[in-house]
Order: C-alpha cells, then sequence, then structure tokens
C-alpha cells in the first residue's frame, strides 16, 4: 500500500478507515491537522491523546504530529468508532511562552534563539540563512508559533513546521512550486480550477500606531514653551519626560514629584503619567518657562500606496501595537501590511493527484480560457484518500493577504498581550504544584473518677454542696 500510518513507531495502517482520513496542511496562521477512523474491535489497539503519528505517501513523509483528541462515537448498533484529530508537531513548540525583546538583529538569529531557549527535538536546518534585520521586536508571554508568526508578518515571510520536526522560515518570493497550471490540464482536474477577485479586504494607506521611543530634547530645541501670566500654575506637557528640567527664564526650577514631594519644599510638581507641571507659585508675567528632558515620543507611522491608490481609490487601515518601540519597526510593519492588502485579493483552487507541491510555493496559473496569468502562492492544501492507495489534494491560492477567522480570533485572544509594559526588574513569583501524603496518628487515655456515685452515707456518697450537677 502506498499510504503508511504509523502510531508511536508501529505500523497501524490496517486499523484506519481510509475514507475517512483528511490531512491539511496550512500556512504560517495555522497549523496542519490530520483526522481519521478506528473502529473497535478486539484485535485493535486504539491510540491515546499524546501519540505520537505520521503518515506515509509512496515513501514520503506527509504528516508527522501528536494525536491531540480522541472521540469515541457509535456506529450502529453497539459498534464503536473513534475518531482521532492530530496536530503537527507545532503542539510541542507551544510548551513554554516567551518573554523576550529584540533590537536590530536578524530573523534568523531570533528563530535560531527561540528554537534553542523555548523548545527541545527541533532542528532549524530550513531557516533561511539571509534573513532581513530586525528593528525591534518584543514577545509578551507568546508562545513559539505566536512569535515566529508575528516575526514573520513584520517582513513578509512565511513559516512552518515539516512532519520531521524541521523549523522552515522562508522567503515565499524565492520558493517555485514544481509545475504550473495551463490549459492543457495534464497537471489538475480540468474542471477543478476557480479563480476569484475581490477588493473587500483592500487596504493601501496603513497607519501604525506604536508605544514609545526615548529621546533626548535639549534647551534649544525644547516642544514645551510656556509664558507666565502671574495666575496660570498648572502647564500641560507634549510628552512625558524622564531626567526632566525646567527652567523659568535663566533660572533652573527644583522639581518635585505631585502627589509625593512637599510643596514648601521645591518650585515645580511634576506628573508622569498625567503630562502636566504644577507651580507652587505662578511664573511671573512675561517669563519663559522652557521644559525639556529625555521624552518619551510616540510612534506614528503611515504609508501610502500611490499606485493602489490611484486604480481602486484610497482604503485606510489602522494596527495598534505598543510593543512596537521604534520608527524604522513601525515603517517595516506598514510596509509588510501593504504588501498584503494593497492590490485586489484573488484566490483560486484545484485539484490534482500530482505530489510534490507544498505551502509557502509559487505557482504561476496562465489560462488564456479563464484570462488570467498570474502567480499565485500556495497557503492551503487539503488531502484525502482517493482510491485506498493514492491522495487526491485541493490545493488553495492566495495572490495578496487575507484577513481570515483565524486572524480575528487570534487578535481578540491575544492582542492585549500587545500593551502589556514588561520591567527589565520584574521579580517571578513561582508556585509550584505538587502531590504529597502523610499518616499521621494520635491515642488518648481515658481516666476515670473514683465511683460509682450514689445517694447515701457510704464514703463514696455525692452530698449537697459538695459536687454540680452535669
Amino acid at each position: 500500500m502506498a499510504l503508511i500510518l504509523r502510531i508511536n513507531n508501529i505500523d497501524r495502517t490496517d486499523h484506519v478507515k481510509w475514507d475517512s482520513l483528511v490531512v491539511t496542511e496550512v500556512l504560517s496562521k495555522e497549523v496542519d491537522r490530520l483526522e481519521f477512523q478506528i473502529m473497535k474491535t478486539p484485535a485493535k489497539t486504539i491510540p491515546s491523546v499524546n501519540d505520537d503519528v505520521e503518515l506515509e505517501e509512496n515513501g514520503t513523509k506527509i504528516f508527522g504530529g501528536v494525536i491531540t483528541e480522541r472521540n469515541q462515537i457509535i456506529k450502529g448498533g453497539l459498534l464503536i468508532a473513534y475518531d482521532i484529530r492530530c496536530k503537527d508537531y507545532s503542539q510541542y513548540l507551544d510548551r513554554k511562552v516567551v518573554v523576550r525583546s529584540y533590537t536590530n538583529v536578524t530573523a534568523r538569529s531570533i528563530v535560531l534563539e527561540l528554537v534553542s531557549i523555548y523548545t527541545s527535538g527541533f532542528t532549524t536546518n530550513n531557516v533561511a540563512q539571509s534573513t532581513p534585520s530586525i528593528g525591534s521586536i518584543k514577545f509578551n508571554y507568546e508562545q513559539v508559533t505566536r512569535c515566529l508568526t508575528q516575526l514573520a508578518d513584520q517582513i513578509g515571510w512565511d513559516w512552518y513546521v515539516d512532519a520531521d520536526k524541521d523549523i522552515h522560515f522562508f522567503d515565499s518570493e524565492n520558493l517555485s512550486a514544481p509545475f504550473e497550471l495551463s490549459d492543457a490540464g495534464d497537471k489538475y482536474e480540468w474542471d477543478s480550477l476557480e479563480v476569484n477577485n475581490t477588493i473587500t479586504q483592500i487596504k493601501n494607506s496603513v497607519f501604525v500606531r506604536g508605544g514609545e521611543y526615548k529621546k533626548t530634547i535639549a534647551e534649544a530645541n525644547a516642544q514645551d514653551i510656556f509664558v507666565g501670566d502671574g495666575v496660570q500654575k498648572v502647564f500641560p506637557l507634549s510628552y512625558k519626560y524622564d531626567n526632566i528640567t525646567v527652567k523659568d527664564n535663566t533660572t533652573v526650577n527644583t522639581v518635585g514629584t505631585d502627589q509625593q514631594s512637599n510643596p514648601a519644599q521645591v518650585d515645580v510638581l511634576y506628573n508622569f503619567n498625567e503630562k502636566f507641571i504644577k507651580y507652587t507659585t505662578a511664573p511671573i508675567t512675561g517669563h519663559t518657562v522652557k521644559v525639556f528632558g529625555d521624552a518619551y515620543i510616540p510612534i506614528i507611522a503611515q504609508v501610502r500606496d500611490q499606485i493602489s491608490i490611484s486604480t481602486y481609490g484610497e482604503y485606510q487601515a489602522a494596527v495598534i501595537d505598543k510593543s512596537i518601540t521604534s520608527i524604522s519597526e513601525a515603517q517595516t510593519r506598514a510596509q509588510t501590511e501593504l504588501k498584503k492588502y494593497s492590490e485586489s485579493v484573488y484566490e483560486a483552487s484545484f485539484k490534482t493527484i500530482q505530489t510534490g507541491l507544498k505551502v509557502g510555493q509559487r505557482i504561476r496559473v496562465h489560462s488564456v480560457i479563464r484570462n488570467v496569468d498570474k502567480t499565485f502562492k500556495i497557503n492551503k492544501i487539503t488531502g484525502k484518500v482517493r482510491d485506498s492507495v493514492s491522495m487526491e489534494y485541493t490545493v488553495y491560492l492566495i495572490a495578496s493577504g487575507q484577513v481570515s477567522f483565524t486572524d480575528i480570533m487570534v487578535e481578540l485572544l491575544t492582542g492585549n498581550k500587545k500593551n502589556i509594559t514588561i520591567a527589565s526588574n520584574e521579580v517571578l513569583q513561582r508556585l509550584e504544584i505538587f502531590a504529597e501524603s502523610a499518616v499521621m496518628g494520635d491515642s488518648v487515655t481515658a481516666q476515670r473518677a473514683v465511683g460509682p456515685y450514689k445517694w447515701g452515707p457510704d464514703p463514696n456518697a455525692l452530698y449537697w454542696g459538695l459536687g454540680t450537677w452535669g
């Protein structure tokens, strides 16, 4: 048989109900999955969750992963079956969360460090040798797969983990499919090719609102300048400052902290969070007040695609991510968004029994009949058993970015992590939970008083006034 399924390295090919088997390979955003069914009989070993699973086609491993779900079902009468659902080895990538930031390093070095520190058993043979540099990127308690996806998104690359636990991190622009699609139709089922075009998700003018970066502002370049009127004491500031200096004409004022310092002992109270200074005595009319120091400046960038705007009109969008801490990173992020979404979305799909196609590959669709000549990226492949010995694949293509349901859910579930501020001197409070047993025993010796007592003249008699009723 051309198809072989192994569970924990043991051949279980004869156990599988092959018409139930479906394998799905997805690029970057989602994980690869395998589903199949096993009918329960006394001769069959039913797999358990966390078992390793491998699927081979003609000697080539096309899936490797772990069983994550096992659901028992009734198949008519008393016959029991098990629906088995598997996830690729990214299940093991996500055992730890990453709290780390990087500045001015290559994407490759980040991938290698993440895999080395936060995972075990994975290789990086297919991480591109030459990758763009990253201005800055920060991971706030993110799982490794999310870190790799965010890193790839920032530079417009893709990634996945293959059936041998090797990480592929690559520029899909340089990865070609082994064949093209034409009107000859010899590589695919002729009537299965569909091509769709939409502009519902177009973005050609992108704002990026990041966090803040620190810049030293000298007195000569001060932005916060005020003129006293003898009455005003509170002055709102444009920025938050470290190492703040306040000058009243040529006099350097003493600065205290608002709500903490004694106003009688300083000239000015400074509120960092609310961005204002408050004089204890209003500056004299005509005096110039200057505020300067190490300013925290908000990162706001906009990138526009003029060609797309002239073709479709302007479609604006915004990316809010406080983990962005440099202008160059904000610009790169905006450019990546434009690269994905500034053109109308072309989608295509076809069915084939050809092997060798992988997610991330570029494939040309050249059809005179369909009036299309465009290069697409393979972003999803679904395989089903065709005749018990081979697979039929449905291949999904995309020519530009697409916001999927997965994107929406990931943003809802993890987007708030981008607003966390991680201090360099944080202290981890760790609580470890473990099982422990103990055996305890105790004994008590009962003491009995002289007695029993009774009414009468004998020595053990109870007399009035010498005892109490219980």
